[in-house]
């Protein structure tokens, strides 16, 4: 379906924040990421083992929490 109505300037100036927020934020993620390649690289291999671990844990516990919520909202939907 289609619509002829016209966006306000409020609108259109706030599809235009949008995109270029989109548009910077990929900057943004190239330059974190060098950042933090540049800091790990610094870090001995013991740091990096541990923060590994970490995140390894972090995904686990993540996702047994997604997954219970999602099969919470199966059984509300139900």
């Amino acid at each position: 379906m289609q619509s002829n109505t016209a966006l306000s300037v409020q609108q259109e100036n706030r599809l235009k924040q949008i995109g270029a927020t989109v548009r910077n934020a990929g900057s943004y993620m190239k330059q974190s990421e060098k950042m933090t390649k540049n800091v790990m690289g610094k870090m001995s291999v013991e740091q990096l083992s541990d923060l590994l671990s970490f995140y390894h844990t972090m995904g686990q516990i993540c996702s047994q929490v997604l997954e219970r919520k999602l099969h919470d909202v199966v059984n509300d939907f139900n």
